[in-house]
Order: C-alpha cells, then structure tokens, then sequence
C-alpha cells in the first residue's frame, strides 16, 4: 500500500493537480490569488444570490483592493412545466439556470477561462399560489446557490492553471 502511495502522489503533479493551499512559487496560495477576484453586479434577484455566493466562496474576506482578474457572469432563467393532471395543469415545475462565466486576467484582458453552467431544481405546483410560489423561489435559490459553486470550481482551476 505505502509503495502504491510513492508512486501515485508524484505523478499527481504530471496530471496538472495543484493542492489548493499549497504555495506556488511567489509564496501564495489559491486563496490569496482568488482574494483579487473582482466579481461584477449580475442583474436581478437570482443573479444577486449568485453574486453573493460567489463572494463567500472566491472572496470571504472583502472586495480586492487591487483586483487581478475580473469574474463577469450573465444568467439565463428557464421554467418548464412537467406533469399534468387530466385538466392539463402542471403539477411539477423544472426551474433551469444557466450561467455563461468568463474569468479574465485585468492586465492583459486575457480570458483565463470561461464556460457555460447550469443547475436545474424541480418545485411542486399546488392548489395555493402561495405555496406555489414559495417553492418557485426556493428552487431559484438552490439553483443560484448550485450555480455559484459550479462556477467557483471552475474559477479556481482557472486561476491554478493561469500560473
């Protein structure tokens, strides 16, 4: 088992993986760079969810000062009725989001990465519009909060290969 372990850890590094919190060479973590992220305003409720997500995870501890890369996300909103009933009322809704994400280094303008995502809940339709509407909307925040992860992965995988 420890041989197995000799010969796998060091053909880790040969496949591009790059341990989050390990130092590159100007002595700074994935963290530390990802705290110069500068995440544009997305529009409307959803996008401000997304938005705030994103902050948590890429930075936790406030806007950069002196940004390096700049994250600009433009969401699109999908609902799709599912499962009717013999009157043909939905009882099933798909809510799908979808976000297009460009990680882009301030310097050069280059685009570091960028890529399309989505997240896809699904919410009950009752009799009560209320309700209804209350599981429409926690749908959106699941999705939102989903998305944000998705594009936070993929931004840090940007910003360890941009090294």
């Amino acid at each position: 088992m420890s041989l197995f372990l000799c010969l796998a850890v060091p053909s880790l590094g040969a496949c591009g993986f790059h341990p989050l919190y390990a130092q590159n060479q100007a002595n700074e973590t994935t963290s530390d760079v990802l705290s110069r992220i500068k995440i544009d305003l997305i529009e409307n409720r959803v996008g401000q969810l997304t938005r705030s997500v994103l902050l948590e995870n890429l930075t936790p501890k406030g806007a950069p000062v002196n940004a390096e890369y700049e994250l600009v996300v433009d969401l699109n909103e999908t609902t799709n009725d599912l499962g009717f009933t013999k009157a043909n009322e939905a009882t099933i809704s798909d809510y799908i989001l979808s976000g297009n994400y460009k990680l882009i280094r301030i310097s050069d303008t280059k685009i570091i990465r960028s890529g399309t995502l989505r997240a896809r809940t699904s919410f009950n339709l009752v009799q009560s519009d209320f309700a209804s509407l209350e599981a429409e909307a926690t749908a959106r925040e699941d999705a939102a909060r989903n998305l944000a992860r998705q594009i936070s992965n993929q931004v840090v995988i940007g910003v360890n290969n941009a090294e």
